[in-house]
């Protein structure tokens, strides 16, 4: 008995973002017939339900999805589609189970790659999948575990999808013949399919944009990155700049540490300035950004009249920025769509990847002073 016991596995617990259940929170108020014609503002929901005010805009953006709401456009209240238009969704009987294997919590993710997760589950929910996700810290791993066999399921019919796969977690899945597919990342010699947005070619537009602008003196931290990661994003650096007849320095324009801590991005990017001061900054995220701007401000550098700045990670916090601030817009959907369509076993076309992004020039880039106009 004591044996069978321990052999036992004991049952997974679905995880479901602080998104998702707020939610089902404003849902049950909405069927509940509490609100018509127009919602209330997100500060007051926030209030309400007991998160922030981005979490409320990501279930805002679920309920849209899920037809329950109609947004209202940039600023504008959400309108409440009424009950007799939503259509009625019958319960889906669960029969297959797929997993999202991520290197840390959903909420310490970036923006763009919680929300594919998020639609991408609300879409495989509504055709019979139960997603799991089951967190470990694979990113850094440098060989394939032995615990992962119990973290993951080795069985062909359960996808896994990895964000921001590496090479050894590839390994793992090849060897163990696991179906497994990775949302952005990198392969290395293993065949994992990948859909992601590259953000290499995001580097290259951002330097093709700034350098015709008149930038020559561009930082592009890199903090924390991958090896493989790093060589491509310096590369577009590189011949960004050449293409202008300007030296690529290395440890000018591409600082880079093994480590991504406030303190880690302020020096790398004060040791620049006191080199020389940037006129542009490309920044991959948005933490990353916070930090900088922070510096700026207490060297007395005003955005984009001394310093342009463009962030390549779209962040729903992005849009608080003042002056509007220059990024790239991930296509979720599409993203989403295509995670789903592999899930459920359709091949993928892999030489229409990776997707493009779309650029937002926002109020953050002008041309350097003393440039003409």
């Amino acid at each position: 008995m004591a044996g069978a016991v321990a052999g036992r596995n004991m049952a997974r617990i679905e995880r479901r973002t602080t998104a998702e259940i707020a939610a089902d929170a404003i849902k049950s108020e909405l069927a509940a017939g509490r609100w018509t014609g127009r919602l209330p503002g997100s500060r007051l929901l926030a209030a309400e339900t007991g998160v922030s005010q981005p979490t409320v805009a990501a279930a805002l953006a679920l309920l849209v999805e899920q037809g329950w709401l109609e947004s209202g456009g940039d600023r504008r209240a959400f309108r409440v589609i009424p009950r007799a238009a939503v259509a009625p969704q019958a319960p889906a009987r669960i029969l297959r189970r797929a997993v999202v294997a991520t290197h840390a919590d959903l909420g310490d993710l970036p923006h763009t790659a919680r929300r594919v997760i998020e639609v991408t589950r609300e879409k495989l929910g509504r055709r019979g999948w139960a997603v799991e996700i089951v967190t470990f810290d694979f990113l850094h791993a440098k060989r394939p575990h032995r615990s992962w066999d119990h973290l993951l399921p080795i069985d062909p019919d359960v996808p896994v999808i990895a964000v921001f796969g590496r090479p050894p977690i590839g390994e793992w899945a090849m060897k163990n013949r696991v179906r497994m597919i990775f949302l952005g990342g990198l392969v290395g010699e293993w065949k994992i399919p990948i859909v992601a947005v590259k953000s290499s070619l995001l580097a290259a537009e951002a330097m093709e944009r700034l350098t015709r602008q008149g930038h020559r003196q561009i930082v592009l931290p890199l903090c924390d990155r991958p090896h493989g990661f790093s060589a491509s994003i310096k590369e577009a650096v590189k011949a960004g700049l050449e293409r202008v007849g300007v030296s690529y320095v290395e440890s000018y324009h591409t600082p880079e540490s093994p480590y991504q801590r406030p303190e880690v991005v302020w020096n790398m990017v004060e040791a620049a300035m006191d080199r020389a001061v940037p006129t542009a900054l490309i920044l991959l995220d948005w933490k990353e950004l916070v930090t900088v701007s922070c510096l700026l401000t207490k060297r007395g550098l005003r955005v984009p009249d001394d310093v342009s700045l463009i962030l390549l990670n779209e962040q729903m916090e992005a849009d608080w920025y003042v002056p509007h601030l220059a990024c790239f817009r991930f296509p979720v959907m599409r993203l989403a769509n295509l995670l789903t369509r592999w899930v459920e076993g359709q091949p993928l076309d892999q030489s229409k990847l990776p997707l493009s992004a779309d650029f937002e020039a926002g109020e953050s880039i002008a041309a350097p002073q003393g440039w003409p106009a």
